[in-house]
């Protein structure tokens, strides 16, 4: 999810309420509240815990909601927050997987934080996340397998942009209750096919649609056809993110600012006319509509 923001920065919680209702209604089966689309890094712990609050209420039952708790690279920090963050009722507290070790720390390193951090919080359920900030780390199919072993992790959000690395994690996860979940929308129908549990990245803050559609019908006749638009769509999304993200709901009729905490970019004409156009393509995806049918 995006945090809507006001023009002195502070989080419009009445825009926080209409975005969750709109993710929902679009058919997403589950929100991230607390992620870097999100902002989080530059969020305070109070805010952290008060956004993911506001968004569980606002869900209230009708999708499961998951959010980051650890930013402090000190364990007993991410301890005390993983419990604080899982106490408002998240399905999951989220992990991510830059803040358990160093860049330089191999993975031996890396899973013995995991592992006090497992056994410190009891048997509150946990994602992975594959933050690309503070550095990006990915998780290696043995770390994934012993990941899905521990019974405690039930999503991995995935971002090597590699199908063979994809595949490899999705077959370590195979039948331990861990999800993996694509967040690179150029491979979405590859990773479908391959057993991913669905997608989970930029992509849906502007079009949820036709990406939920293709996860549910990823063999259709049209699945291909779906993918390609999907795929040219993506690198423009991604230019000015999490602005872009954000005019883009603005022109869709949402009463929010572009302002951002991450970004000051500003969106050029040329920016804003692609970014409509987008828009214009991707209502013709929608299911129902001219070229693809539930």
């Amino acid at each position: 999810m995006i945090t809507p923001l006001k023009m002195d920065m502070s989080i419009d919680w009445d825009g926080v309420d209409q975005l969750t209702d709109w993710y929902i209604d679009s058919g997403v089966t589950g929100l991230f509240a607390v992620g870097q689309s999100s902002e989080m890094f530059a969020l305070s712990d109070d805010e952290r815990l008060r956004l993911a609050e506001r968004v569980v209420r606002r869900a209230n039952g009708r999708v499961p909601v998951v959010a980051s708790g650890t930013f402090d690279q000190a364990l007993a920090a991410q301890v005390k927050f993983v419990r604080q963050m899982a106490d408002l009722g998240v399905a999951q507290v989220v992990v991510i997987a830059s803040m358990m070790a160093q860049a330089e720390d191999d993975d031996t390193v890396w899973r013995g934080k995991v592992s006090r951090l497992l056994d410190a919080t009891d048997d509150i359920p946990l994602g992975l996340y594959e933050c690309p900030l503070p550095y990006h780390r990915l998780v290696s199919g043995d770390l994934v397998a012993w990941a899905a072993g521990t019974g405690r992790f039930r999503l991995l959000k995935e971002t090597s942009r590699s199908l063979s690395q994809l595949r490899a994690k999705i077959e370590a996860a195979e039948g331990a209750g861990l999800g993996v979940y694509n967040a690179d929308a150029t491979t979405l129908l590859e990773s479908m096919k391959a057993g991913a549990s669905g997608y989970c990245g930029i992509a849906a803050n502007f079009y949820p649609e036709p990406l939920v559609w293709l996860c549910k019908h990823f063999l259709h006749a049209d699945a291909a056809n779906a993918q390609s638009l999907i795929s040219m769509a993506d690198p423009t999304i991604h230019h000015q993110y999490p602005v872009s993200a954000k005019y883009y709901r603005r022109q869709a009729g949402f009463a929010m600012t572009t302002v951002s905490r991450v970004s000051n970019a500003k969106l050029t004409g040329y920016d804003q006319r692609i970014l409509d156009s987008i828009a214009r393509q991707m209502y013709c995806l929608k299911p129902g509509e001219r070229n693809l049918t539930d």
